[in-house]
């Protein structure tokens, strides 16, 4: 039987961000620090997370090995500095695979569990551009229930795994969203990832992977974002995080920062952003 493809969008949780600061700030946790000062790409890093090879195909419910030449290894994206802020950067939680992981033959989205041995299929995002586009398969462990993040590309007439992220124990991460867009207007389907962590702090890893022409890859992040919010729109991000002055809990921070993600010189990048008191943040909504 002949699995057809066609893109499966989770519906987003929408949540106003003044709602969420009034949730938020009864609740109480131990804080952590924004990470995110340099890039990675596919070249950068052999560490696979899963070397799990699956081959969906059109005629059969079973699955079976096969062995799927590598891509040749990409080198990394042109950079120049950026106009405004910094460039993303890491640590991110997607790891670059290159040669291992997931392959499959046939197509995921929607509602197709390809029988990833050890796994299920939680959520499958696809987008095409013009790599061929880009599908996402969110994950869950049988044993444990652990998250997983498969991120595959056409190659070769398969669905390759070029990177992966795994939850590190169980019950670290509540939540694990994805969306999958061309946020920048290149014809290119950028891939945002959003790791919400358990616990009444609300803490939020956000990580951008983006084709280029070329073959190459942008990959950068920002981790441990405090009461963290981010808003999705047309050219980019709006990241919001939790200020403290000295001696506040973390239940009730006294201010937050607000930034912009935007695309330039072929790297995704963060500006300074401005911080506002509780009452005086703009309006927004989150996405992950």
């Amino acid at each position: 039987m002949r699995i057809s493809l066609a893109m499966n969008i989770t519906q987003i949780r929408v949540v106003a961000l003044v709602s969420a600061i009034a949730l938020l700030t009864v609740a109480c946790s131990d804080s952590q620090q924004v990470g995110g000062a340099s890039t990675t790409n596919a070249s950068e890093s052999t560490t696979t997370a899963m070397s799990t090879t699956v081959v969906a195909t059109d005629d059969t419910s079973t699955t079976t090995p096969t062995t799927v030449t590598p891509a040749p290894t990409l080198g990394p994206p042109p950079t120049a500095p950026p106009a405004t802020g910094s460039a993303l950067g890491g640590p991110t939680n997607l790891i670059a695979t290159p040669g291992g992981g997931i392959t499959l033959s046939g197509e995921a989205c929607p509602g197709f569990d390809p029988g990833i041995p050890g796994w299920h299929v939680e959520d499958c995002q696809y987008q095409p551009s013009y790599s061929d586009g880009v599908q996402v398969l969110v994950l869950r462990r049988n044993d444990d229930g652990r998250f997983g993040v498969a991120v595959l590309f056409l190659s070769g007439g398969n669905w390759v795994q070029r990177y992966f992220a795994e939850e590190p124990d169980a019950g670290i991460w509540s939540d694990v969203t994805v969306m999958v867009g061309d946020f920048h207007f290149d014809d290119g389907a950028e891939v945002w990832v959003g790791y919400r962590y358990d616990g009444s702090g609300g803490y939020l890893d956000i990580d951008v992977l983006d084709p280029l022409p070329g073959g190459a890859y942008f990959l950068g992040g920002l981790q441990g974002l405090d009461h963290g919010l981010v808003d999705l729109h047309p050219g980019g991000a709006t990241v919001v995080t939790a200020v403290y002055a000295d001696g506040e809990p973390n239940c009730c921070p006294g201010h937050f920062l607000v930034r912009e993600i935007t695309f330039a010189g072929a790297q995704w990048q963060i500006d300074g952003g401005t911080t506002y008191t509780p009452d005086a943040v703009p309006a927004l909504t989150g996405d992950f």
